[in-house]
C-alpha cells in the first residue's frame, strides 16, 4: 500500500531534482574551477567518467535536496548583494586558455565608501557598515558562498585559516580575474585582492566569514597545482592519491558515522584504482 511519503509531492520534487542534477555543466577540455586542491587522482576519475562506488549513491535523492538548499541559499545572498547595490557580477563564467581552467564564481562585490551607504540607507556608514578601520572604501572582494549544517559553525569559529579546498578555489578564481579581467564598465576586475567565504547555516542562519588575500605564494600554488594536474592528464597516467592530507582527511576515509565523501571510495580505498580497473575492464 503507497504511503502518504510516496503519494504525494515528494516524489515529483526529487524527481524534478534529479533530471536537473543530471543537466550538469559540461567543461569538456577544461578542468572545473571548483575542484582546485582536490586529489588529482579523484579530478582525473571524474573527467574520465568513471562511475561511481555504487555504496556512495545510497539516499541520493536526500543528498540531491541538500545541494539544491545550496543554490537557493546562493540566489538569495545574489539577490540582497545586487539589490544593495554592491554586487558588480555574479554568476559569470572565467576561463584561462594556459591552465584550461573554467567555471563560475558566485559573487563580485564592490566595497562602497561611508558617504555612499549614507546617501542611500540613511545612516549606514555612521553605523560602520563596509567602514571598519582595515578595510578600504571602493575596492573589490571576490565571495563564494557556502552552506553547512549548524554543528560545523563550532569548529569554525575556532578555525582561524581557511581551508586548503576552499583555499585553492578561490584563489583559482581571483588568478583567473587578475590574469584576464571582465568586461564590465567602470570595473577594475584585475585590481582585485581579497577573496572571502561566507558560510551560512541551513538550520538556524548563522553566518561566519573566512578571508584570503592575493599573494604571490598563492599564485604560484595554484599554478603549480594545474599545470601538475595538465600533466599528469596529457601523460595519460594516474597520479597518487591525496584525500588523506588536507582539511583532517575528510575525503579519503569514513566519518564517524560511516559516511563517504569520496564517490571512488572502494574496498576501504579512495580514489580506488581497483574500482577504476574493474570499470575499465568492463568498458564503461
Amino acid at each position: 500500500m503507497m504511503g502518504l511519503f510516496d503519494s504525494g509531492v515528494r516524489p515529483l520534487v526529487d524527481e524534478y531534482l534529479a533530471k536537473k542534477q543530471a543537466e550538469v555543466r559540461d567543461y569538456g577540455d577544461y578542468w572545473s574551477a571548483s575542484s582546485a586542491g582536490y586529489c588529482m587522482r579523484l579530478n582525473i576519475l571524474k573527467r574520465l567518467g568513471t562511475p561511481e562506488v555504487p555504496e556512495i549513491q545510497e539516499d541520493k535523492a536526500r543528498t540531491t535536496r541538500v545541494f539544491e538548499s545550496g543554490h537557493i541559499f546562493h540566489e538569495w545572498l545574489q539577490r540582497i548583494t545586487k539589490d544593495a547595490g554592491i554586487s558588480v557580477a555574479s554568476e559569470v563564467e572565467l576561463q584561462d586558455e594556459e591552465l584550461m581552467i573554467r567555471g563560475h564564481f558566485d559573487d563580485l562585490v564592490l566595497i562602497k565608501g561611508k558617504d555612499d551607504f549614507d546617501d542611500v540607507y540613511g545612516g549606514l556608514g555612521e553605523k560602520g557598515f563596509h567602514h571598519a578601520p582595515d578595510i578600504e572604501p571602493d575596492h573589490l572582494i571576490l565571495y563564494d558562498y557556502k552552506t553547512a549544517h549548524s554543528g560545523s559553525f563550532k569548529w569554525k569559529k575556532q578555525q582561524t585559516e581557511i581551508g586548503h579546498y576552499h583555499k585553492m578555489q578561490l584563489g583559482t578564481y581571483l588568478y583567473m580575474l587578475k590574469k584576464n579581467g571582465l568586461d564590465i564598465e567602470g570595473v577594475d576586475a584585475k585590481s582585485v585582492t581579497e577573496a572571502r567565504i561566507l558560510s551560512i547555516s541551513k538550520d538556524d542562519l548563522r553566518m561566519d566569514e573566512k578571508q584570503l588575500m592575493w599573494t604571490p605564494q598563492l599564485k604560484r600554488e595554484v599554478e603549480a597545482y594545474w599545470t601538475e594536474l595538465n600533466r599528469w592528464w596529457n601523460d595519460k597516467k594516474l597520479p597518487p592519491c591525496t584525500c588523506v592530507e588536507h582539511d583532517g582527511g575528510f575525503m579519503g576515509k569514513r566519518s564517524a558515522k560511516g559516511k563517504v565523501y569520496n564517490p571512488f571510495f572502494y574496498n576501504d580505498q579512495p580514489c580506488s584504482g581497483e574500482w577504476f580497473l574493474l570499470n575499465k575492464k568492463e568498458g564503461k
